[in-house]
């Protein structure tokens, strides 16, 4: 999984990533899956909306190949353990592309999606395409155009990239 991820989007290096966020509405991404991400990243570009990593997916900043978007605003909250609290104030839609989802709240119900090989009774799904398709993450990127901008929770910037490479170096 290393070799593929580095030889793909590049070796991860020491970032700083912001924390707070901006002005326009946003999605919120949590999991593993750096090709959901990829692509999310690549549909959203010149939309107008933000992308925000969470918990498990805070690494993908660090790779240089999605380095190039610049609605890739950085991360938003904390451990996946604190879902409920942050995805209601999140306030835009949220897509959970592997594992760690916890029972959503009703506040936030509407809002949320699984890919994959995640999934959780009531919530949508986005299933896989046809094979040398894209995903389609339009119902999310139009859900999230119709969202307010995400409610600040933290501000600044945290510092990571600490793969085995930037460590040996």
């Amino acid at each position: 999984l290393d070799k593929a991820n580095t030889e793909t989007y590049g070796k991860p290096g020491l970032t700083k990533v912001n924390i707070g966020v901006r002005g326009n509405p946003g999605i919120l991404i949590s999991g593993h899956d750096l090709k959901d991400f990829e692509e999310l990243l690549k549909q959203t570009q010149g939309t107008g909306v933000d992308v925000y990593t969470h918990s498990e997916m805070l690494p993908a900043n660090y790779y240089p190949a999605f380095k190039k978007y610049p609605h890739l605003v950085g991360n938003y909250g904390n451990a996946w353990w604190k879902q409920n609290e942050e995805f209601e104030q999140f306030g835009g839609p949220i897509l959970m592309t592997t594992n760690c989802i916890i029972p959503p709240r009703d506040s936030y119900k509407d809002r949320i999606f699984t890919t994959g090989m995640v999934g959780y009774p009531g919530i949508r799904h986005i299933p896989e395409p046809e094979a040398g398709k894209a995903k389609d993450f339009s119902e999310i990127i139009s859900l999230a155009k119709k969202c307010k901008p995400p409610v600040e929770i933290e501000k600044g910037e945290i510092i990571g990239g600490f793969a085995h490479d930037q460590v040996l170096q």
